[in-house]
């Protein structure tokens, strides 16, 4: 991509940024993704110039402009995190399809990650457009052979999921492992392949570790005295798009 091309692709990142930002928060509270955008305070109805990804945020300072109320700081974070991984997108990757679709992927699993975090769930339109992402990418990648690799990959990630689903959860005598994890494991093996699970399997289970060792010393889980219960889908989703980043290297 040339410099002005790479300038615009950002540009594009943060506004799917803020779209996102606005998705997670909808979804989850049962509110319509159709709807216009408004203040979540006052209700008031919010324009172009309240819209504008990071930049509203700032010169209003992180205020509604109506009715003071506070803009949640998640937003502009969110925007500027979604800008910086389509700028990573288009500087590591030279073809610019495969930028455009590993930023989809990206920008998909952040989504999912932010609700997950919040609400423990993850939403199939986000695991749907995750995965419609993947297949994309095998039809432009024109190797036939890949196809039967990674479909076979999707149902060996989904199906050990959906095991370890089913033995966890007699074994704890409650739910654990939400389908939707099963789900996302299945586009994991989609985009990853065969080749794939071992490290997909060693760096989700770590990032997963780590969240639930920082939860016990900080009190971030909901797991009660014991704190074992988190959020095991955002540990999918870095893992996921690190080795897809990483996947020329590994």
């Amino acid at each position: 991509m040339t410099g002005l091309e790479t300038v615009l692709f950002t540009l594009l990142g943060a506004c799917f940024g803020s779209f996102i930002a606005a998705m997670a928060w909808r979804l989850p509270r049962g509110v319509t993704v159709w709807g216009r955008s408004a203040c979540p305070a006052c209700g008031h109805g919010l324009g172009v110039a309240d819209l504008l990804p990071v930049l509203s945020f700032l010169l209003s300072r992180g205020r509604c402009r109506h009715c003071g109320g506070r803009v949640a700081a998640l937003y502009p974070l969110v925007e500027a995190a979604t800008a910086l991984l389509w700028l990573a997108c288009a500087l590591w990757f030279a073809d610019p399809v495969a930028a455009l679709l590993v930023a989809w992927l990206g920008t998909a699993l952040l989504f999912l990650a932010l609700v997950d975090a919040q609400w423990h769930y993850l939403p199939d339109a986000g695991v749907a457009l995750a995965g419609l992402a993947g297949l994309l990418w095998l039809g432009w990648q024109d190797v036939p052979a890949l196809w039967a690799d990674h479909l076979a990959a999707a149902g060996l990630y989904g199906g050990l999921a959906l095991a370890l689903r089913l033995l966890v959860s007699r074994w704890k005598g409650r739910e654990a492992l939400g389908l939707g994890d099963v789900k996302l494991m299945a586009v994991a093996g989609l985009w990853l392949g065969l080749a794939g699970l071992p490290l997909f399997l060693i760096l989700s289970g770590g990032a997963g570790i780590a969240h639930l060792l920082a939860a016990r010393r900080w009190g971030g889980a909901d797991g009660g005295e014991a704190g074992d219960v988190i959020a095991f889908g955002p540990a999918l989703c870095l893992a996921l798009f690190i080795l897809v980043l990483a996947g020329p290297l590994v």
